[in-house]
């Protein structure tokens, strides 16, 4: 059992621990690890007798090193870079700095490039771009094979972040069917470019209500049940092969692509009114042009890259299918990209969950999270008009919280509190 009453952080700029006449003066801190975007710390510090203004440790382009959490479980070490602060002299209150500071990934997201990634034939795959660019920045690449070879990858007046971005929705790894769709992101010193590791077991079980430790304290959900379908549903990726002269089509769907990993039982984007879940010739949920085609290749793809980039979008959709948002009593070792399982909220939507952000903030309300959660598929309960899902289902839960039995009920009687019935007793 923690003490969840007693939050700690503890800071270092620069390799210098701060101390405790700084320390005490901060009233806010907030960790943001996020999928999307870059990991950002926020501190705010009083700065009533001026003190901090020109403290040569609060200075852009410092390194900060924090851990936070609790005296008995801290936080791994993280590491992130001043890039702004913020000097606030109200009229009434007291000076204030707030300090953000982003993790090395920014050092991706600044200049703009033009040029062209080339080898000789057979060529270069997206996953060699990526190492080469993790390299240049002093990171470590985590990076999944892809498949396919380009002649030349054309990087035109994109940041490297910007450009692995859009690589990574086109991307299809060696494994087969199942891994188009990458993602990427800079997480401590390493560079990730693979796809999601939505296979995994969760790393935490959070329950409503039932759980002890009371962590769970709030968690709200939005399903998406279109009446116009949309991309979760079907996407066609339309493009034109310059040799042939002629447009291509490519279709992803539930049932083109079967070999991706769903977290529950059954699909939920089916039109509302209906329960339709076909589409006719002339339909799609959603087109997204797609110029792989006009790539050269030394060899014809294993896959066609146009159905690449169709599957990958579909399910980056699909994940949208159930979004939630919760707060808990703050965890030091949640972080994003990772699954978690929720119990207690029903047989629909009770399961594993991507967890897409969380934020850690301690301050005068003690310590807690935000979490930002996703799902591509609920329950089989949860409508009959509902597909069954053809994926490959996680099927993997985490362990029970070790908390005591629940006790058994004893029904009374409202009016003159004697006992009706008692387990307990024969």
């Amino acid at each position: 059992m923690l003490e969840f009453s007693k939050p700690t952080f503890i800071i270092q700029i620069e390799g210098k621990t701060l101390t405790q006449d700084i320390t005490q003066e901060i009233s806010s801190f907030t960790f943001e690890d996020n999928e999307r975007e870059m990991d950002v710390l926020t501190l705010t510090l009083s700065n009533r007798n001026n003190q901090f203004t020109d403290h040569p440790l609060f200075t852009v382009g410092n390194e900060i090193a924090a851990r936070w959490g609790y005296v008995g479980q801290l936080s791994p070490r993280k590491q992130v870079v001043i890039k702004d602060l913020d000097y606030l002299f109200p009229e009434s209150s007291e000076p204030t700095i707030r300090i953000k500071a982003f993790d090395k990934g920014y050092r991706l997201s600044g200049k703009e490039a033009q040029r062209v990634w080339k080898k000789p034939p057979p060529g270069i795959r997206y996953s060699e771009i990526a190492e080469e660019i993790a390299r240049a920045h002093g990171l470590n690449p985590v990076i999944e094979p892809t498949n396919t070879f380009h002649l030349r990858v054309a990087q035109s007046n994109q940041s490297d972040a910007v450009f692995l971005q859009a690589l990574a929705h086109k991307a299809r790894g060696q494994l087969g069917d199942g891994r188009a769709g990458f993602v990427f992101y800079v997480q401590d010193n390493n560079l990730h470019f693979h796809s999601r590791r939505l296979e995994e077991e969760p790393q935490v079980v959070l329950e409503y209500h039932t759980d002890r430790e009371g962590l769970l304290q709030s968690i709200r959900l939005e399903t998406s049940g279109q009446g116009a379908k949309g991309a979760g549903t079907e996407v066609r990726a339309i493009g034109l092969d310059p040799r042939k002269k002629e447009t291509v089509s490519h279709l992803a769907n539930n049932q083109t692509a079967p070999e991706r990993t769903t977290l529950g039982k059954g699909t939920y984007l089916v039109d509302a009114n209906s329960g339709e879940v076909k589409f006719r010739e002339q339909e799609s949920g959603h087109v997204v042009p797609s110029f792989e085609r006009t790539e050269s290749f030394h060899q014809e793809p294993e896959h066609e890259p146009g159905q690449d980039v169709a599957e990958s979008r579909f399910k980056h959709a699909e994940l949208q299918q159930v979004q939630a948002t919760a707060k808990i009593i703050g965890l030091p070792t949640l972080r994003a990209k990772q699954n978690i399982e929720v119990r207690g909220i029903g047989k629909k939507f009770s399961g594993i969950y991507y967890v897409q952000t969380v934020r850690h903030t301690i301050g005068g309300n003690g310590y807690s999270c935000d979490l930002t959660l996703r799902k591509n598929a609920v329950g089989k309960s949860h409508a009959d008009t509902a597909s069954e899902s053809l994926g490959k289902p996680n099927n993997k839960h985490g362990a029970t919280p070790n908390h005591p039995a629940a006790p058994e009920m004893v029904t009374v009687d409202a009016e003159t509190g004697v006992v009706i019935t008692d387990p307990r007793r024969p």
